[in-house]
Protein backbone atom coordinates (compact mmCIF):
# COMPACT_ATOMS: atom_id res chain seq x y z
CA UNK A 1 0.00 0.00 0.00
CA UNK A 2 2.73 2.14 0.90
CA UNK A 3 4.07 1.84 -2.66
CA UNK A 4 1.07 2.57 -4.24
CA UNK A 5 0.14 5.63 -2.15
CA UNK A 6 3.99 7.11 -3.44
CA UNK A 7 3.49 5.75 -6.73
CA UNK A 8 0.30 8.35 -6.91
CA UNK A 9 1.80 11.04 -5.68
CA UNK A 10 4.35 10.39 -7.98
CA UNK A 11 2.09 10.75 -11.22
CA UNK A 12 0.15 13.52 -9.43
CA UNK A 13 3.27 15.53 -9.11
CA UNK A 14 3.56 14.50 -12.77
CA UNK A 15 0.91 15.09 -14.55
CA UNK A 16 -0.48 18.16 -12.65
CA UNK A 17 2.06 20.66 -14.68
CA UNK A 18 0.94 19.21 -17.79
CA UNK A 19 -2.79 19.60 -16.80
CA UNK A 20 -2.62 23.10 -15.54
CA UNK A 21 -0.77 24.46 -19.00
CA UNK A 22 -3.06 22.87 -21.41
CA UNK A 23 -2.45 22.88 -24.85
CA UNK A 24 0.52 21.99 -26.73
CA UNK A 25 2.43 21.09 -23.42
CA UNK A 26 -0.44 18.86 -22.57
CA UNK A 27 -1.20 17.12 -26.16
CA UNK A 28 2.09 16.32 -27.04
CA UNK A 29 2.85 14.87 -23.09
CA UNK A 30 -0.58 12.67 -23.55
CA UNK A 31 1.03 11.48 -26.86
CA UNK A 32 4.18 9.91 -24.83
CA UNK A 33 1.82 8.25 -22.86
CA UNK A 34 -0.24 6.73 -25.66
CA UNK A 35 3.12 5.44 -27.25
CA UNK A 36 3.59 4.12 -23.96
CA UNK A 37 0.29 2.45 -23.99
CA UNK A 38 1.10 1.00 -27.09
CA UNK A 39 4.42 -0.22 -26.29
CA UNK A 40 2.44 -1.86 -23.09
CA UNK A 41 0.01 -4.10 -25.22
CA UNK A 42 2.78 -4.80 -27.76
CA UNK A 43 5.03 -6.28 -24.99
CA UNK A 44 1.75 -7.91 -23.89
CA UNK A 45 1.72 -9.65 -27.02
CA UNK A 46 5.55 -9.95 -27.19
CA UNK A 47 5.86 -7.87 -30.12
CA UNK A 48 9.32 -6.53 -31.00
CA UNK A 49 9.07 -2.94 -30.19
CA UNK A 50 12.05 -1.03 -30.69
CA UNK A 51 12.36 -0.88 -34.29
CA UNK A 52 10.82 -0.22 -37.46
CA UNK A 53 7.79 -1.87 -36.00
CA UNK A 54 7.93 0.12 -33.30
CA UNK A 55 8.64 3.44 -35.46
CA UNK A 56 5.49 2.97 -37.48
CA UNK A 57 2.97 1.76 -35.06
CA UNK A 58 3.99 5.02 -33.10
CA UNK A 59 3.43 7.23 -36.22
CA UNK A 60 0.02 5.31 -36.34
CA UNK A 61 -1.22 5.96 -33.11
CA UNK A 62 0.00 9.95 -33.40
CA UNK A 63 -1.63 10.43 -35.68
CA UNK A 64 -4.88 9.37 -33.97
CA UNK A 65 -4.10 10.89 -30.86
CA UNK A 66 -2.99 14.81 -31.93
CA UNK A 67 -6.05 16.64 -33.23
CA UNK A 68 -5.19 18.43 -36.51
CA UNK A 69 -3.95 21.98 -34.75
CA UNK A 70 -1.31 19.73 -33.01
CA UNK A 71 0.20 18.01 -35.93
CA UNK A 72 3.30 19.28 -37.77
CA UNK A 73 2.50 21.40 -40.64
CA UNK A 74 3.38 18.81 -43.10
CA UNK A 75 0.93 16.03 -41.40
CA UNK A 76 -1.90 19.03 -41.71
CA UNK A 77 -1.38 19.30 -45.87
CA UNK A 78 -2.31 15.01 -45.74
CA UNK A 79 -5.99 13.60 -44.59
CA UNK A 80 -4.69 11.99 -41.16
CA UNK A 81 -6.95 9.01 -42.13
CA UNK A 82 -4.97 8.25 -45.56
CA UNK A 83 -1.47 8.05 -43.37
CA UNK A 84 -3.23 5.83 -40.77
CA UNK A 85 -3.61 3.07 -43.23
CA UNK A 86 -0.19 4.13 -45.30
CA UNK A 87 1.02 2.72 -41.47
CA UNK A 88 -1.15 -0.44 -41.13
CA UNK A 89 -0.11 -1.26 -44.80
CA UNK A 90 3.76 -0.44 -44.20
CA UNK A 91 3.16 -3.61 -41.01
CA UNK A 92 1.84 -5.65 -43.62
CA UNK A 93 4.84 -4.85 -45.84
CA UNK A 94 7.11 -5.88 -43.03
CA UNK A 95 5.48 -9.64 -42.63
CA UNK A 96 6.68 -10.21 -46.02
CA UNK A 97 10.55 -8.94 -45.31
CA UNK A 98 10.33 -9.37 -41.52
CA UNK A 99 8.30 -12.30 -41.28
CA UNK A 100 10.12 -13.80 -38.44
CA UNK A 101 9.72 -10.36 -36.08
CA UNK A 102 5.95 -9.67 -37.29
CA UNK A 103 2.68 -11.33 -38.74
CA UNK A 104 -0.88 -10.75 -39.70
CA UNK A 105 -2.12 -11.51 -36.27
CA UNK A 106 0.69 -9.06 -34.96
CA UNK A 107 -0.28 -6.01 -37.22
CA UNK A 108 -4.04 -6.69 -36.75
CA UNK A 109 -3.12 -6.02 -32.49
CA UNK A 110 -1.02 -2.92 -32.91
CA UNK A 111 -3.52 -1.43 -35.52
CA UNK A 112 -6.54 -1.73 -33.11
CA UNK A 113 -4.50 -1.22 -30.33
CA UNK A 114 -3.75 2.27 -31.97
CA UNK A 115 -7.36 3.06 -32.32
CA UNK A 116 -8.47 1.81 -28.66
CA UNK A 117 -5.70 4.01 -27.03
CA UNK A 118 -5.47 6.76 -29.22
CA UNK A 119 -8.83 7.85 -29.92
CA UNK A 120 -9.42 7.07 -25.84
CA UNK A 121 -6.40 10.05 -25.13
CA UNK A 122 -7.72 12.01 -28.37
CA UNK A 123 -10.39 12.64 -26.91
CA UNK A 124 -8.89 13.61 -23.71
CA UNK A 125 -6.75 16.10 -25.40
CA UNK A 126 -10.38 17.54 -26.84
CA UNK A 127 -11.92 17.61 -23.40
CA UNK A 128 -8.79 19.70 -22.11
CA UNK A 129 -9.38 22.13 -25.15
CA UNK A 130 -12.65 22.93 -23.68
CA UNK A 131 -11.35 23.83 -19.96
CA UNK A 132 -9.16 22.47 -17.17
CA UNK A 133 -12.24 22.62 -15.35
CA UNK A 134 -14.18 20.05 -17.94
CA UNK A 135 -11.46 17.51 -17.44
CA UNK A 136 -11.25 17.84 -13.74
CA UNK A 137 -14.82 16.90 -13.96
CA UNK A 138 -13.79 13.34 -15.12
CA UNK A 139 -11.09 13.19 -13.17
CA UNK A 140 -13.15 13.90 -10.23
CA UNK A 141 -16.37 11.21 -11.16
CA UNK A 142 -13.20 8.25 -12.16
CA UNK A 143 -11.29 9.10 -9.38
CA UNK A 144 -14.79 8.83 -6.88
CA UNK A 145 -15.29 5.72 -8.21
CA UNK A 146 -12.52 3.72 -8.02
CA UNK A 147 -12.21 4.91 -4.65
CA UNK A 148 -15.38 4.17 -3.38
CA UNK A 149 -15.85 0.83 -5.35
CA UNK A 150 -12.46 -0.04 -3.41
CA UNK A 151 -13.67 0.69 0.07
CA UNK A 152 -17.34 -0.16 -0.05
CA UNK A 153 -16.74 -3.20 -2.29
CA UNK A 154 -13.74 -4.39 0.77
CA UNK A 155 -16.46 -3.46 3.66
CA UNK A 156 -19.81 -4.61 2.04
CA UNK A 157 -18.61 -6.57 -0.95
CA UNK A 158 -20.18 -10.34 -1.44
CA UNK A 159 -21.10 -10.88 -4.54
CA UNK A 160 -18.87 -10.93 -7.31
CA UNK A 161 -18.73 -8.63 -10.43
CA UNK A 162 -16.84 -10.55 -13.57
CA UNK A 163 -15.30 -13.17 -11.37
CA UNK A 164 -13.45 -14.91 -13.99
CA UNK A 165 -11.99 -11.52 -15.01
CA UNK A 166 -11.36 -9.68 -11.66
CA UNK A 167 -12.59 -11.55 -8.90
CA UNK A 168 -11.65 -8.78 -6.47
CA UNK A 169 -14.54 -6.52 -7.62
CA UNK A 170 -17.69 -6.39 -6.43
CA UNK A 171 -21.35 -5.54 -7.40
CA UNK A 172 -21.68 -4.19 -4.03
CA UNK A 173 -18.68 -1.76 -4.24
CA UNK A 174 -19.52 -1.09 -8.16
CA UNK A 175 -22.78 0.73 -6.74
CA UNK A 176 -21.26 2.16 -4.24
CA UNK A 177 -18.63 3.59 -6.64
CA UNK A 178 -21.31 4.48 -8.79
CA UNK A 179 -23.59 6.25 -6.21
CA UNK A 180 -20.36 8.14 -4.79
CA UNK A 181 -19.36 9.24 -8.69
CA UNK A 182 -22.96 10.81 -8.94
CA UNK A 183 -22.64 12.91 -5.92
CA UNK A 184 -18.88 14.19 -6.19
CA UNK A 185 -19.99 14.87 -9.89
CA UNK A 186 -22.97 16.87 -9.13
CA UNK A 187 -21.66 18.75 -5.93
CA UNK A 188 -18.10 19.66 -8.32
CA UNK A 189 -20.91 20.87 -11.73
CA UNK A 190 -22.58 22.55 -9.01
CA UNK A 191 -19.26 24.62 -7.59
CA UNK A 192 -16.97 24.49 -10.53
CA UNK A 193 -19.43 25.10 -13.54
CA UNK A 194 -17.63 23.47 -16.25
CA UNK A 195 -18.35 23.74 -19.66
CA UNK A 196 -20.89 20.92 -20.04
CA UNK A 197 -23.66 22.97 -22.17
CA UNK A 198 -26.73 21.13 -20.51
CA UNK A 199 -25.70 20.34 -16.55
CA UNK A 200 -29.84 19.75 -15.57
CA UNK A 201 -28.97 16.28 -16.11
CA UNK A 202 -24.95 15.67 -14.63
CA UNK A 203 -26.49 13.15 -12.41
CA UNK A 204 -27.26 10.69 -15.27
CA UNK A 205 -23.98 11.57 -16.96
CA UNK A 206 -21.90 11.28 -13.87
CA UNK A 207 -24.11 7.86 -13.58
CA UNK A 208 -22.90 6.68 -17.33
CA UNK A 209 -19.60 7.88 -16.78
CA UNK A 210 -18.98 6.10 -14.22
CA UNK A 211 -20.14 2.80 -15.66
CA UNK A 212 -18.48 2.91 -18.78
CA UNK A 213 -15.45 3.56 -16.80
CA UNK A 214 -15.75 0.54 -15.07
CA UNK A 215 -16.07 -0.96 -18.36
CA UNK A 216 -12.64 0.06 -19.33
CA UNK A 217 -11.46 -1.28 -16.19
CA UNK A 218 -12.18 -4.77 -16.81
CA UNK A 219 -11.68 -4.69 -20.69
CA UNK A 220 -8.38 -3.91 -19.21
CA UNK A 221 -8.52 -6.85 -16.71
CA UNK A 222 -9.21 -9.13 -19.33
CA UNK A 223 -6.63 -8.06 -21.54
CA UNK A 224 -4.31 -8.90 -19.20
CA UNK A 225 -5.84 -12.21 -18.33
CA UNK A 226 -5.73 -13.08 -22.35
CA UNK A 227 -2.15 -12.39 -21.89
CA UNK A 228 -1.64 -13.58 -18.66
CA UNK A 229 0.23 -10.67 -16.77
CA UNK A 230 0.04 -9.36 -13.60
CA UNK A 231 -0.09 -5.72 -14.92
CA UNK A 232 0.17 -4.29 -18.22
CA UNK A 233 3.59 -2.52 -17.61
CA UNK A 234 5.43 -0.48 -14.82
CA UNK A 235 5.02 3.24 -15.32
CA UNK A 236 4.82 4.14 -11.71
CA UNK A 237 5.82 2.28 -8.70
CA UNK A 238 3.04 -0.07 -7.12
CA UNK A 239 0.52 1.56 -10.03
CA UNK A 240 1.35 -0.52 -13.05
CA UNK A 241 1.40 0.57 -16.24
CA UNK A 242 -0.19 3.10 -18.73
CA UNK A 243 -3.25 0.97 -19.17
CA UNK A 244 -4.00 -0.06 -15.63
CA UNK A 245 -3.68 3.60 -15.07
CA UNK A 246 -5.82 5.27 -17.37
CA UNK A 247 -8.06 2.16 -18.61
CA UNK A 248 -10.97 3.55 -17.40
CA UNK A 249 -10.28 7.42 -18.39
CA UNK A 250 -9.99 6.14 -22.04
CA UNK A 251 -13.57 4.34 -22.48
CA UNK A 252 -15.27 7.08 -20.25
CA UNK A 253 -13.86 10.18 -22.23
CA UNK A 254 -15.33 8.41 -24.94
CA UNK A 255 -19.14 8.67 -23.77
CA UNK A 256 -18.13 11.86 -22.46
CA UNK A 257 -17.49 13.17 -25.76
CA UNK A 258 -20.46 11.40 -27.15
CA UNK A 259 -22.78 13.00 -24.36
CA UNK A 260 -21.01 17.08 -24.99
CA UNK A 261 -21.94 16.53 -28.70
CA UNK A 262 -25.56 15.53 -28.15
CA UNK A 263 -26.40 17.73 -25.25
CA UNK A 264 -23.65 21.66 -25.61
Amino acid sequence: MRTRIIGAIMGIAVLIPFVYLGSHPFAYGILVVAISGLFEIARMKQIQYFNAIGLISSLAVALIVLPEHYNLSWITNFNSQFLFYLCGMALLVLTVYGYKEINFEEVSVLMFAALYVGFGFRFIILIRDMGLVTLAYLFVVIWATDICAYFIGRAYGKHKLAPEVSPNKTIEGSIGGVLCAMLAGVVFVFIFQPNLGDTNHVWLLSIILSLVGQFGDLVESALKRHFNVKDSGKFLPGQGGVLDRFDSLIFASFMFMIWLNLFQ
